[in-house]
């Protein structure tokens, strides 16, 4: 699923996504006001993406899931790279 593929590379992802601010401002509307400022203020994307994902585990399905497709959108490269996520 999504959710999983979002919640098993957190690792890489933190790593390894650089348009994090364009990513957070697609999911704008779906992230709290004060989370959105904190993931601007960081001052690396690896910062701004562990930021998101606490916003991303505060919103649930529905926020993991536009993330998803946020990321697949800005990041094709990398998201194909990590490809799917290993459910065992």
């Amino acid at each position: 699923s999504n959710r999983a593929f979002v919640d098993g590379k957190y690792a890489a992802l933190v790593q390894k996504v650089t348009s994090v601010m364009a990513i957070a401002d697609e999911l704008k509307n779906m992230i709290h006001e004060e989370k959105y400022a904190e993931i601007r203020a960081e001052q690396t994307s690896q910062g701004k993406m562990r930021k998101l994902y606490e916003a991303l585990n505060a919103g649930g399905h529905r926020v993991k899931n536009a993330f998803y497709y946020a990321l697949r959108n800005h990041e094709p490269y990398l998201f194909r790279d990590l490809g799917t996520v290993q459910t065992n």
